[in-house]
């Protein structure tokens, strides 16, 4: 069972140091299983994050950073390759970035998403309860049959609006004076007194408790009903509140937003706290190990073996934000490339940019980066000119090509143009006769309506 509680930051739980009782059925199923302290995600939003999970893929690979992408057809899903296995395969999502619209229902018998492609569930139509009920009536109708469970939930996720007396757990109920403070645009123009803020983070600590309390009771039913599941947690992305100057998620690579819980229990998993650095992409493999098969394709690795250091890329072009990162050796390089700025962080905090002291390692880890990046374009003699940069040439947004090359543009989405024949975007093959050509796994496209717009604004999510 893959359990994704969105925008769950790893320390707001109380098996990872937290100090408000947020979390007592995930800690106790911590203590029995392995808590992974150091879990990292790709991406600081919902789209790509769940594409890794998926996946096995890093996003430099499944290519799916931005809103008009989505999985392509040659991308092994987890779902696709347990139901290979023999397993009955059910998948319950409560937002629009997890949904069908983005081709997730690949491989799984059944598949519920609360027909969230036209809700977007911004107004919290889907809380837990709903999807613990579906997969519930699912199971039931599978009784002795080997299964899949993947759950996906979103209450952690802005508006924080925790049900019933849940909504004063920590703190005052909730109001519509609130729901301002939700907004990524509101908050640079209005900043949140240190009174409101205390009350947001109680919100979100509400929903936290909520989800919680709903996971046990799944799990009992899972013992009544005489199964023992293996049970991975873990979220796809954190929050910010204010931290560095931002707000919410989808802006920054900081620990609010990358540091996710990941937590392994079920028959068999030793009790322990692994201090390797992992990553969600490593979900897929260790699930389908787990199961008894392997999960093709993937970046990741299988975690019931010993992690070994590695480095870990992520990046972010949502809203008016261009920044790659890079973390290795308790390092972590962030690179702002709308600003043209490194920094360098050795804290686990990040409060302290020490690139200035250690310009070496700065510049080491900007060349790891690139190289992980990889080199997915190649082109013929010509020049070539991006809306992004090129990493090969950080200097300028124009590279000549004096003879056959092959590059790596940044962001992952962004548009290129060669001569008059452009632009087109990275995920798509270039017109017949154009002198580049892509050589990496190619994403979907897909395009939102107006409708979707409107829903993803009301979310926060677009301008």
């Amino acid at each position: 069972m893959l359990i994704s509680i969105d925008t769950l930051r790893a320390d707001h739980l109380g098996s990872y140091g937290y100090g408000r009782d947020t979390s007592p059925f995930l800690d106790q199923l911590a203590a029995r299983g392995k808590r992974f302290a150091h879990a990292r995600s790709p991406s600081p939003w919902t789209l790509p994050t769940h594409s890794t999970m998926l996946s096995g893929q890093l996003p430099v690979h499944h290519r799916v950073v931005d809103d008009g992408s989505q999985l392509g057809q040659d991308t092994p899903l987890l779902a696709e390759t347990l139901a290979q296995a023999g397993y009955a395969t059910i998948g319950v999502t409560s937002t629009f970035f997890a949904s069908r619209r983005f081709g997730f229902d690949r491989g799984f018998t059944h598949f519920e998403d609360f027909e969230l492609t036209k809700k977007a569930n911004n107004a919290g139509a889907v809380d837990a309860e709903d999807v613990i009920a579906e997969a519930r009536t699912a199971l039931s109708e599978r009784p002795g049959e080997p299964v899949f469970l993947f759950l996906h939930f979103y209450d952690v996720h802005y508006p924080y609006e925790a049900p019933g007396d849940w909504d004063e757990r920590f703190d005052r109920p909730g109001s519509r004076d609130d729901l301002e403070y939700k907004n990524y645009f509101w908050y640079l123009e209005h900043p949140v007194p240190a009174a409101q803020l205390k009350h947001q983070i109680a919100q979100y600590d509400e929903e936290i408790a909520y989800v919680d309390e709903q996971l046990r009771r799944l799990m009992a039913a899972f013992e009544e009903a005489g199964r023992q599941p293996w049970i991975l947690v873990t979220a796809d992305h954190g929050e910010e509140f204010g931290e560095r100057g931002s707000w919410g998620h989808g802006h920054t690579l900081g620990p609010e937003q990358l540091h996710v819980p990941l937590i392994l229990a079920g028959p068999g998993i030793e009790p322990g706290v692994v201090d390797a650095v992992v990553g969600t992409q490593d979900i897929a493999p260790t699930l389908a190990a787990l199961a008894g098969t392997r999960h093709p394709d993937s970046d990741g690795l299988d975690l019931l073996g010993a992690p070994p250091e590695r480095a870990f890329v992520s990046d972010s072009s949502r809203f008016d934000t261009n920044r790659l990162g890079l973390y290795q050796d308790g390092l972590r390089l962030d690179w702002d490339l709308s600003a043209d700025r490194l920094a360098l962080y050795a804290d686990p905090a990040e409060v302290s940019d020490v690139s200035p002291q250690r310009p070496e390692d700065t510049q080491r880890l900007q060349r790891q980066l690139i190289a992980q990046l990889g080199q997915p374009w190649s082109g013929q003699p010509g020049t070539l000119t991006s809306e992004g940069r090129i990493v090969t040439d950080q200097a300028r947004s124009r590279l000549t090509l004096t003879e056959a090359a092959s590059f790596a543009l940044v962001p992952l989405d962004a548009t290129i143009r060669h001569g008059e024949r452009g632009p087109w975007s990275i995920q798509e093959t270039p017109p017949e006769g154009a002198p580049l050509s892509y050589s990496g796994v190619r994403a979907g496209l897909t395009e939102l309506s107006e409708a979707d717009r409107a829903r993803l604004e009301a979310l926060g999510y677009l301008q």
